[in-house]
């Protein structure tokens, strides 16, 4: 099936996964670091002191997503997607409204939790369960809400900053959500699919089978593959979190890295969309190595970029950066129902989603004093290098022993 066809049958519940997913980025790093400076002054905080706490925030953000993630297995779709956006809304007024240090952490724990946390595993445990052939597919198209939200995000949350101040931004945002956003996602969640014993709509439901959470976390190989899919998102949260300083330290604009989201978005689109035909040809496993490729290429440019103009180096490094996020969000989405069955997903994707939000939190926090004590923006780029170089090596020699030891059963 081609994605013409598959979005003629699909195109209502797939545009739930794609919005569900665009409204995360309420909560992504991506949005919040822009207000940075704005928060730096009018809190009075560090930079580190500002990282212990977005880190702190996010930190309880993961160990709650353990068991609220649980729910989208036992609650009606409708039913938790109102909690999640509700949750998300009344984040973005605490957000408007911050006065001192507790508000501002109470908003940023909400942010993550019903943004970053629960909108994405929302849309990616409900497109994965409802499709099996075409998941690649469904996938890959739910996936392309980030890339939405971050090429149009960031520009306007930098025109409401500059127009109506950081904290009325945030106002903006939760009216939006609340009569737009909410009644839409809500709408477009109506056509879940109904498991048939029919494939004339395009729907491919399975029986739901799989593994538990408890034996997913006594199969080794889970972990170097976490690492793995976990090493990107991690290491770009802190880069992100940082762009502030890496536009001082090179006297670029902000502006500027805020028009490169824009072709980072489109390239992340059609990096998605690719991905998943490659997943649902090949498989999640077999791809997953190759997603390394162009955020190796990313930070080797980026190191060696000073001497560019600024518009050609942010928008280089962008693209590279949208090419890897773009085939590891849809790899990644791919991969846990690929290798351990849709009966638990979501309590599956709860525990990985915590492990990312574990990963994303301390990532803020470690750059905030590294940068204080005197690195720069450079330093970390060669340490993300390193990180990614071991993580790929340490994948790659998983995927070599787990062949070896499938070769090994099949003679036996």
């Amino acid at each position: 099936m081609t994605y013409s066809e598959f979005i003629k049958k699909n195109a209502r519940f797939t545009g739930f996964g794609i919005m569900a997913m665009a409204f995360s980025g309420f909560g992504q790093t991506y949005v919040i670091a822009l207000y940075n400076n704005e928060i730096l002054e009018s809190f009075d905080l560090s930079k580190s002191n500002l990282g212990l706490i977005y880190s702190i925030a996010t930190l309880a953000s993961g160990l709650l997503l353990m068991w609220s993630g649980l729910f989208i297995d036992r609650m009606r779709l409708s039913y938790f997607t109102s909690i999640t956006l509700f949750g998300l809304i009344t984040s973005c007024f605490l957000m408007a409204f911050a006065s001192n240090i507790v508000t501002l952490f109470l908003a940023l724990f909400m942010l993550r939790h019903f943004g970053q946390g629960l909108c994405t595993h929302t849309a990616g445990t409900a497109i994965a369960r409802a499709y099996n052939k075409n998941r690649g597919r469904a996938l890959a198209l739910a996936q392309t809400g980030l890339p939405l939200s971050e090429g149009l995000y960031p520009i306007i949350a930098v025109f409401l900053i500059l127009n109506l101040g950081w904290q009325q931004s945030w106002f903006a945002f939760g009216m939006f959500l609340l009569f737009i956003g909410w009644p839409l996602v809500l709408w477009l969640g109506r056509a879940q699919p109904v498991p048939s014993a029919s494939n004339e709509d395009g729907i491919d439901q399975e029986v739901e089978t799989g593994m538990s959470r408890m034996q997913v976390l006594k199969d080794w190989t889970f972990y170097p593959f976490t690492l793995f899919v976990l090493s990107s998102p991690l290491l770009l949260t802190g880069l992100y979190f940082q762009h502030t300083v890496m536009v001082a330290e090179r006297g670029w604009d902000i502006s500027t890295l805020a028009s490169a989201f824009m072709l980072y978005a489109v390239i992340k689109v059609f990096i998605s969309l690719f991905t998943g035909f490659m997943i649902d040809r090949f498989s999640a496993v077999t791809v997953l190595p190759f997603t390394a490729i162009p955020i190796i290429g990313a930070y080797i440019f980026l190191l060696n970029s000073h001497a560019l103009p600024e518009t050609l180096a942010l928008f280089c490094y962008m693209s590279l950066v949208g090419m890897n996020v773009g085939s590891t969000g849809t790899c990644g989405a791919s991969l846990w129902p690929e290798l351990y069955g849709t009966k638990f997903l979501g309590s599956i994707k709860s525990l990985t989603g915590a492990f990312f939000i574990f990963a994303t939190s301390l990532a803020p926090w470690v750059s905030g004093i590294l940068l204080d004590s005197g690195w720069t923006f450079d330093n970390l780029v060669g340490l993300s290098l390193a990180i990614t170089l071991f993580t790929l090596s340490l994948l790659l020699m998983t995927l070599i022993v787990k062949r070896g030891l499938g070769r090994r059963k099949e003679a036996i």
